[in-house]
């Protein structure tokens, strides 16, 4: 929730690592003047880039990124810990639209962040297999 009450809107992308969420948020982001707010559980620490498929800052296409590279491995995160930097990274870049891309691997970090869910998703795209062999 931001000024006065207002909902700040959200997209979240969700899907396994590998299939191209990155590459739409960062789409949706430039169509729509949005950022993107990282909400993938191991993308949060520093160092954690190979197995997580997580964006170079060179490839992130000049879209601001949010809660990326936040904590050491040597730290705990915690659900709580994610969802208040995630409320605050949305409330003070939610500009004109208030709009805001979720990128996710993790389901748990964003229960209750948005704490209305959504009432429709829409696919992107036909379901693939995830083992094409």
């Amino acid at each position: 929730m931001s000024d006065a009450g207002r909902e700040t809107p959200v997209i979240a992308i969700v899907g396994p690592t590998g299939t191209g969420k990155s590459d739409l948020g960062i789409a949706l982001a430039r169509e729509l003047g949005g950022e993107v707010v990282n909400a993938d559980s191991m993308q949060f620490y520093r160092g954690m880039d190979i197995g997580t498929a997580k964006l170079a800052p060179e490839e992130r296409g000049g879209v601001a990124h949010h809660l990326l590279d936040v904590l050491e491995v040597t730290e705990e995160a915690s659900v709580a810990l994610y969802q208040e930097q995630a409320r605050a990274a949305i409330d003070a870049v939610h500009g004109p639209l208030g709009l805001h891309v979720h990128h996710a691997d993790d389901a748990d970090h964003l229960r209750d962040t948005p704490p209305e869910p959504l009432e429709r998703l829409v696919p992107h795209g036909p379901p693939r297999d995830r083992d094409p062999g």
